[in-house]
């Protein structure tokens, strides 16, 4: 990720066209945006490492306070495998068996469905809360470990998923060349994240959803997205909008904590702890994007 500072002027980590100027200010972030490629990215100036070692700890995924995450990751089984089911779906239309690497694994809850599924399942998460969970479900097929550090056998996987990460890494060019390098020379790249350029991206500004400082570095559009793969050495196959089923806790702890609700907050704290809280929401506000990419020989 680029450093921006008032003494070095670093050009757009995309394009390198022009210096990204500030569009706005949240939470004491700037989020900066190329006028060339129109790439959004945050003005981080912390440690990497140690900034997700610290943030993504057992509080990002039990409803802290202080932490924009899950209200109960664990608690929302019922919500989370409706959605890696429908992930399941989707990417058996490309590759219905073979072997199968999630990056940020998370508790290991898509891995376990993958490999009820016929799949041969790895993974791999920063954190260590939800790497101790997910090894309680796969044992050693999942290892705790930044991107840029972990490594497997080249040309090795059919299927690499990215739900919800690509926004977190500090270098997605060069994670994405480092994956390449993992995946099969038929294999599957699936990457779920916000799109920047959707309809209701433009007209919530800065109140957008998906802005939420400091976990998320880059902001993508469909053709942000589509060039940065293609930078490192992919091709795009396919792209579609795809909805996600919330549970109703964690729903208005995202609406509590991004819009700082005093309402939402008050329902969640009435739903939190009983079975009201885990029931099922289904959104789509076609702001959500689900990327296909193989390797490009060329």
């Amino acid at each position: 990720m680029p450093q921006f500072s008032s003494r070095k002027r670093t050009r757009c980590y995309l394009c390198r066209q022009r210096v990204p100027t500030k569009v706005f200010t949240k939470y004491g972030y700037d989020i900066l945006k190329c006028k060339s490629c129109q790439l959004l990215t945050l003005k981080f100036q912390q440690d990497y490492r140690s900034f997700i070692s610290e943030y993504y700890d057992e509080r990002f995924f039990t409803g802290s306070q202080d932490r924009i995450g899950y209200s109960n990751y664990e608690g929302d089984q019922l919500t989370e495998a409706i959605n890696m089911k429908r992930y399941l779906t989707r990417i058996s239309r490309f590759k219905s068996t073979g072997k199968l690497l999630d990056v940020g694994c998370a508790t290991g809850i898509f891995l376990e469905f993958a490999q009820a599924k016929g799949f041969d399942p790895f993974g791999f998460d920063v954190s260590t809360y939800a790497v101790t969970k997910a090894r309680h479900r796969l044992k050693h097929r999942i290892k705790q470990a930044v991107l840029s550090d972990v490594t497997y056998k080249p040309n090795s996987f059919d299927v690499i998923t990215m739900f919800d990460v690509v926004e977190h890494l500090k270098d997605p060019r060069r994670d994405l060349k480092r994956l390449r390098t993992f995946l099969k020379d038929d294999g599957v790249l699936v990457i779920n994240t916000g799109d920047a350029g959707s309809l209701l991206a433009k007209l919530m500004g800065k109140n957008w959803h998906f802005y939420v400082p400091p976990q998320h570095l880059f902001f993508f559009s469909q053709k942000t997205l589509t060039q940065l793969l293609h930078r490192a050495g992919y091709k795009v196959i396919k792209i579609e909008y795809k909805g996600k089923w919330l549970s109703l806790r964690y729903f208005l702890n995202l609406v509590k904590q991004i819009h700082h609700s005093k309402i939402a907050n008050l329902l969640h704290q009435a739903v939190a702890d009983n079975i009201i809280g885990k029931l099922p929401l289904y959104f789509n506000f076609f702001d959500n994007i689900l990327i296909y990419a193989q390797k490009d020989p060329n």
